[in-house]
């Protein structure tokens, strides 16, 4: 009798979204774009300008033309559709990517920042691009052990950021550098 094969634990479920992950590329956003997020993490990408723009920060031009943000579905679907598109031609796996309802009606949002990773790896290999690099994939954020990557137990969700915000900060015209 064959064996049976096993769920692989690197699947993704809709689930398992990671604030550190996500974190993580909204920093990337921000210094390769200098556009800071508003919104939510899935909000925030989930028209697709923001992504169709960073993919010609990666890469000029590769997505041609204006990229606008529309009201309705048809035309969000469009830009998350032109942003596949060049992540493929850019050399992002297939199997990293997503589908555009994976974002658009944030059905499986895991696999939206895992084609970011793959997106940011392609990036650093590629010796046209000298932006800033998104950096090392985390590791997941709990253990087998049951305990985060910092030692804390279940249920201690705080994502902390490691960015120094005084760079930042003096980048953002509104800010009064005396807070």
């Amino acid at each position: 009798m064959p064996k049976k094969e096993e769920p692989q634990e690197t699947e993704l479920q809709p689930h398992q979204r990671d604030g550190v992950k996500e974190g993580q590329i909204l920093v990337w956003i921000w210094n390769l774009l200098e556009e800071a997020a508003n919104k939510e993490y899935d909000q925030f990408l989930r028209d697709g300008t923001v992504l169709c723009r960073l993919m010609n920060a990666i890469k000029p031009n590769c997505i041609p033309g204006e990229i606008t943000a529309g009201d309705n579905i048809k035309h969000k679907k469009k830009n998350i559709e032109k942003f596949l598109k060049a992540c493929s031609d850019y050399g992002v796996s297939k199997d990293t990517l997503f589908e555009p309802d994976d974002l658009l009606f944030m059905r499986h949002l895991p696999k939206v920042t895992r084609c970011l990773f793959a997106l940011g790896k392609v990036a650093e290999e590629d010796p046209n691009f000298d932006g800033h690099k998104l950096g090392d994939e985390p590791f997941e954020a709990v253990k087998k052990t049951g305990r985060r990557r910092s030692g804390m137990p279940f249920g201690d969700d705080i994502n902390v950021a490691h960015v120094d915000v005084k760079n930042i900060l003096h980048r953002l015209p509104s800010v009064d550098q005396n807070q």
